[in-house]
């Protein structure tokens, strides 16, 4: 059955002219969110009543006639859900309390230094001794981490002299970290890799904002969710940069709409804002106060664990809302950067899982920020060993069946035993393979075109080091198929070779 969807969109830290001035602001956030909210329409009536008893309830705090998230001032979340007043607690578990089953949610994070890396980057490629994708994102991690003044001057005096300016700067990292070499052995050899990466490279780049960023993400999570009749309103703004954005990626049924009429954007406010102001206090807490501060280890203060009752109850709250609520692959999308997203995310899940205050008082508060901080450095490398593999993450659609379809069309049953095997009568045979892959318990299969269509056939185990083989060079940005290939068998044995 089909249902009809609204879908309710703003955001957070947008930068509209990312210049120095923009990163240089005392109040600067390199990451620019989206959030949002959306339902069934059959549910909107009772979905809206809930809503508008929420803001009538704290009809003090509006501004303007809006109730948004500027209600909630940053230093209210300077520790995390710690540092928040007894009346802010009472109102954030009041919003978190809308969020049930019937409401949707999808946010984004996009780095703004990320922007201007990709495109100095975007005519080199990734091959099988260099890996483009990891030291992008270590270049950009560095200038977000560090922010070293005189790169982001650089960056925007249009002189030519921003490649010369990095150089300067790894090769000075690279010498301040031999203070600490085993926290910060990794960085230095991918910073000695970058410098000699960085002398073939021209600098290129746009500073205005690519607005089409986060609406791929949410096509992405559409398509998953199986989702096809919906609509999208987006707050209103002078220009309509977003909502033309919106409909160059393909989404359709993009309208704009003034928060003051839409309690659904009102509400995608609230949310994205939250969010925000939380990973931004958390960067905050994070980031190298000076170059010097850079060889340091950097933990939350213990503060960020000093939490009562309902204080905790919030973190449980946004929990259940981050991972549980609506879940899918999709659900949140960032670029190649994504530290804060994964800090973040691993930290509310920390605080989440504990199920009273008494049980966090058990252990020292400075073991705590020790043990998040194990939590997201092994996600952080774990992201970090991602980034070397090169297949795309397709997420499997929303289904009751016992298959999927995959990238090229093809029927892959979750259980491979049902998968048609791949006849190969004794002698050669040749077929146009699409793709190779490894399923299950270590299962081969290919993917041919048949007739005009793709197939996906399990072949014999003798065949599994080879198609292991294709998938590492795949995963290393080698792109072997589609090709020609042919199968051998002689004697119940069986070889196999590109053509």
């Amino acid at each position: 059955m089909s249902y009809k969807y609204n879908f309710y969109y703003d955001e957070s830290e947008h930068s509209r002219k990312i210049s120095e001035n923009t990163i240089t602001a005392e109040n600067y956030y390199d990451n620019f969110l989206t959030g949002i909210i959306g339902w069934k329409l059959e549910n909107v009536d009772v979905i809206e009543k809930k809503y508008l008893d929420f803001e009538k309830k704290y009809a003090y705090r509006m501004i303007k006639g809006e109730l948004k998230s500027v209600t909630i001032k940053n230093n209210q979340i300077k520790n995390g859900f710690a540092s928040m007043s007894k009346d802010n607690v009472a109102f954030m578990q009041d919003f978190f309390n809308l969020f049930n089953d019937d409401i949707y949610i999808f946010f984004s994070i996009s780095s703004k230094i990320e922007y201007i890396i990709q495109q100095l980057f975007q005519n080199y490629h990734n091959t099988l001794m260099i890996d483009i994708d990891s030291m992008k994102y270590s270049i950009i991690k560095a200038i977000v981490l560090y922010q070293p003044s005189a790169i982001i001057n650089k960056i925007y005096s249009n002189t030519g002299e921003f490649i010369e300016e990095l150089k300067k700067f790894l090769n000075d990292r690279i010498s301040a970290n031999k203070k600490n070499l085993p926290l910060k052995i990794l960085e230095n050899q991918s910073f000695s890799d970058m410098l000699r990466l960085l002398d073939d490279v021209h600098e290129s780049f746009s500073i205005d904002w690519e607005y089409r960023i986060p609406f791929y993400g949410f096509s992405k999570y559409l398509d998953e969710m199986n989702i096809d009749e919906y609509s999208l309103k987006i707050d209103k703004e002078d220009k309509g940069d977003t909502s033309s954005a919106a409909q160059r990626v393909g989404l359709k049924n993009v309208e704009e709409e003034d928060s003051k009429n839409s309690f659904g954007v009102r509400w995608a406010d609230m949310f994205v804002g939250t969010i925000s102001k939380f990973m931004k206090a958390m960067h905050t807490e994070l980031k190298y106060k000076s170059i010097d501060d850079g060889i340091n280890k950097k933990l939350l203060g213990e503060s960020w664990f000093r939490v009562n009752d309902n204080q905790l109850k919030l973190y449980k709250q946004l929990n259940y809302i981050i991972f549980k609520l609506n879940n899918a692959w999709y659900k949140s999308y960032a670029g190649l950067y994504s530290d804060d997203l994964i800090i973040f995310t691993s930290f509310i899940s920390y605080m989440g899982h504990f199920e009273s205050v008494s049980e966090i008082k058990k252990t020292d508060y400075k073991l705590h920020a020790e043990y998040v901080n194990s939590t997201y450095c092994y996600m952080l490398n774990d992201y970090f060993s991602r980034i070397h593999r090169k297949l795309p993450i397709n997420a499997i659609k929303k289904t009751d069946k016992d298959f999927f379809i995959g990238e090229k069309g093809q029927k892959i049953y979750f259980d491979s035993s049902k998968q048609p095997i791949l006849k190969l009568e004794e002698g050669t045979q040749i077929y146009d393979v699409l793709a190779v892959g490894v399923y299950g318990k270590s299962i081969p299969e290919v993917t041919i075109l048949e007739n005009g269509k793709a197939s996906c056939y399990r072949i014999p185990n003798q065949l599994l080091d080879w198609a292991n083989t294709c998938v590492s060079f795949a995963n290393l940005g080698e792109k072997m198929f589609p090709s020609k290939v042919i199968f051998i068998k002689k004697l119940d044995q069986y070889c196999v070779d590109l053509l």
